[in-house]
């Protein structure tokens, strides 16, 4: 009966360490993914920016503001996805980090 014994266990020990694998996984995948996302709105942040600026010229301005509302709005959330991806990449770092500290004590989750 030991033997079973011992089979559960470490059943139910790699099983653990499965799921806490996955969720780690799953972790970094979607961090990966919301990084793409906002890369993609800084591209899509330059091209209203490029676009706005040709509309003004289209319209015969001889000069553009980099104080314009519509610039610095657009500027700004520029900054913020920036900020974004560089904590979010932080955040990869720190998931892969613990992954080579040895075995995780818990859940496997970071704090968001």
């Amino acid at each position: 009966m030991g033997f079973f014994k011992n089979a559960h266990k470490s059943f139910i020990k790699y099983g653990e360490m499965l799921v806490d694998k996955t969720e780690e996984y799953t972790r970094l995948a979607k961090l990966s993914l919301e990084i793409k996302r906002l890369e993609y709105t800084i591209e899509k942040n330059h091209t209203e920016i490029g676009e706005y600026v040709s509309g003004r010229i289209e319209e015969g301005a001889r000069e553009i503001s980099l104080e314009d509302e519509a610039v610095q709005a657009r500027y700004r959330n520029i900054v913020d996805c920036r900020d974004t991806i560089a904590s979010r990449r932080k955040e990869i770092e720190e998931i892969k980090q613990a992954r080579f500290a040895g075995p995780s004590t818990g859940s496997g989750k970071t704090a968001e």
